[in-house]
C-alpha cells in the first residue's frame, strides 16, 4: 500500500503544472499607471508610458522583483508578509553618490484581492506606478 501511495503521490506531483505551483511563491504583477511628481509637487500622470501594460513578478519570500519595468533593484529586504490586515512590503536601499544620502524603493502589495487582483503601488524617488497582482 505504500508503494502505491508514493506512486500515485509522483504521477499527481507530475501532472500539476509549475505555473501552479508558482502562484503560491510569487505575484505576477501589471503596471496600470505610471506617474511622477512634479516640481511643484503635483502628480503628473504619464499617459504613453511604456512601463503601462508590462509584467513583472515578484518572489514572495525574498522580495526579488523580475521583470523589466523596474531598474535593477539589488537586495530587497521583506518588510512584512503581507496579509489581510497588513500589505505585503518590500524596500531596496542603495547608497548615492553624495555623502550621507541613499536612494529609498518601496513597495506595496495589498492584502485584500478584488476579483483575484491585489493592488500594488511602487514608489522609487518622483516616480509612482500602480497597478495590480495576482
Amino acid at each position: 500500500m505504500k508503494k502505491f501511495s508514493l506512486l500515485m503521490t509522483l504521477i499527481c506531483s507530475a501532472l500539476i503544472s509549475p505555473a501552479a505551483l508558482a502562484g503560491d511563491k510569487t505575484y505576477r504583477c501589471e503596471v496600470l499607471s505610471d506617474a511622477y511628481i512634479k516640481s511643484n509637487g503635483e502628480l503628473d500622470i504619464v499617459k504613453d508610458s511604456p512601463r503601462i501594460g508590462q509584467e513583472f513578478a515578484v518572489v514572495k519570500k525574498t522580495g526579488e522583483v523580475i521583470g523589466d519595468v523596474m531598474d535593477s533593484l539589488g537586495k530587497p529586504k521583506l518588510i512584512a508578509a503581507g496579509g489581510k490586515g497588513n500589505p505585503y512590503k518590500v524596500i531596496w536601499t542603495k547608497n548615492s553618490a553624495g555623502k550621507d544620502s541613499a536612494f529609498v524603493d518601496y513597495l506595496s502589495i495589498e492584502g485584500f484581492a478584488k476579483d483575484g487582483k491585489y493592488p500594488f503601488g511602487f514608489f522609487s524617488g518622483v516616480l509612482l506606478m500602480t497597478g495590480v497582482c495576482q
